[in-house]
């Protein structure tokens, strides 16, 4: 049976879900449907996960390459791909549809921005269920989604049926002549399960043609011009203006400064979730180094009027070697957020060495604090990427969820551990610990 590929900008018109349909949908609800997003611009693949989790999907995983594509469907066994055509590497997103068409029986959706006759013919070749256009709409993704998923199950149910008949009618007719009436009467009822089965597929595919506006995609080019607005803003700065105008430029600086850190972070997410994440591991001392860390840090707690204070014991070797840049990225964000959810009382920050093996030491890092503390029901999650541990207090400092899940991600890729201990009102102290190396005389 032939799957229905459809690329068009016309309006949409209103279309009715079949009942069988909508029963389908609700089946879900108990087990979330699992998507692979084969994507090689990262900025639309995590906007598409972030909308797809919204509307209730469980994501899989991000596939940039046809050849991520096909190991992650093999290990994961999405129940559907959204493909984009055009792909990094030698294999497209055509060529890849064909090959998990032909091994794995997983639903292709197509996500492209070329709809040239060429690039649609050679994409029908396929079978996949439905190309969607970019940009798109958040409800006609949903809506193709579930279509694709009851035109893929329909196709199989209409498989088995037919393996089933197939089954039977041997099995049936090598019994005797006494048999072949109530065989008649089955394979009747079989031939009205499959006209019912087809005329449900019909239905499908015209619900599928109805979708023709979809979700606008979200340019990685930020970085660069974002770069370029704070260093004007520097240099404004430095021009003689009023006090007035000065105070424009402080908020439109910490404006552009807050969202660098959100891009800074997309890309961090991405490189750990490309496994391209990079460590230097250099020789610094421990106590000035944490000093550089947390004295930017000490003018904001000033600021609250919050006590910054943090202790060395003398037990930590003056000097040690790992990535003190991803070391001080993790703290800094810790002390960050304490600062950030301490509305009175103090931030404090120790360093302990744990244990000591010839050239190398175990250090334990904590930061403890008087904040509102986190939610029992949050407090699992925490970690997750674009995880917010209290709604009301996020909306109130601002973030994405994302800086928790990186220093999660950073310690676990230096040999660490990182936790917390909190209780809601109360405060809460997060902590990690290293070993790290020590250097040679």
């Amino acid at each position: 049976m032939k799957n229905f590929l459809l690329c068009n900008n016309a309006p949409m018109k209103e279309t009715r879900i079949a009942p069988a349909a909508q029963d389908q949908n609700q089946s879900k609800g108990a087990k979330p449907v699992k998507i692979l997003i084969t994507e090689d611009e990262l900025i639309v693949a995590l906007d598409l996960q972030v909308r797809l989790k919204n509307l209730g999907y469980e994501i899989v995983g991000i596939a940039s390459s046809g050849d991520d594509a096909l190991l992650q469907v093999e290990d994961k066994r999405p129940d559907l791909v959204l493909m984009d055509i055009i792909l990094h590497g030698e294999m497209d997103g055509v060529e890849t549809s064909r090959l998990i068409r032909d091994n794995f029986d997983v639903p292709v959706i197509f996500l492209t921005a070329n709809a040239d006759p060429q690039t649609l013919e050679r994409a029908g070749a396929t079978h996949p269920f439905s190309c969607l256009l970019k940009p798109f709409k958040e409800r006609e993704l949903k809506f193709s989604i579930e279509m694709a998923l009851f035109h893929h199950n329909t196709s199989r149910q209409l498989r088995e049926a037919n393996d089933k008949l197939e089954q039977r009618v041997e099995e049936r007719t090598a019994e005797l002549a006494a048999s072949y009436t109530a065989l008649q009467n089955e394979l009747r009822e079989h031939r009205k399960t499959l006209a019912d089965l087809r005329a449900t597929q019909v239905i499908a595919q015209s619900a599928d043609r109805a979708k023709n506006e979809f979700l606008a995609t979200i340019s990685h080019e930020f970085l660069t011009p974002m770069n370029g607005i704070l260093g004007m803003l520097d240099i404004l700065q430095e021009s003689s203006p009023t006090q007035q105008q000065l105070e424009y430029l402080r908020v439109a600086q910490l404006s552009g400064e807050s969202l660098l850190t959100f891009i800074n972070e997309l890309l961090d997410y991405s490189n750990i979730e490309n496994g391209t994440m990079e460590f230097s591991p250099t020789a610094f001392s421990v106590r000035e180094q944490l000093e550089c860390f947390l004295k930017p840090l000490a003018l904001r707690a000033k600021e609250k009027q919050l006590n910054l204070s943090w202790n060395v014991e003398e037990s930590v070797p003056e000097y040690i070697v790992t990535d003190h840049t991803r070391v001080g990225q993790v703290l800094v964000n810790l002390v960050s957020n304490a600062i950030k959810f301490t509305d009175q009382g103090e931030v404090k920050i120790k360093v302990a060495q744990l244990a000591r093996e010839n050239d190398r030491a175990h250090l334990a890092f904590s930061v403890r604090d008087t904040g509102c503390g986190i939610p029992e029901d949050k407090q699992k999650v925490v970690f997750e990427p674009f995880v917010q541990a209290d709604s009301s207090h996020s909306r109130r400092h601002g973030g994405v969820g994302l800086g928790l899940s990186i220093a999660s991600h950073l310690i676990a890729l230096m040999g660490g551990h990182i936790g917390m201990e909190t209780k809601e009102g109360v405060g809460s102290r997060f902590f990690f610990d290293l070993w790290v190396d020590l250097p040679g005389p």
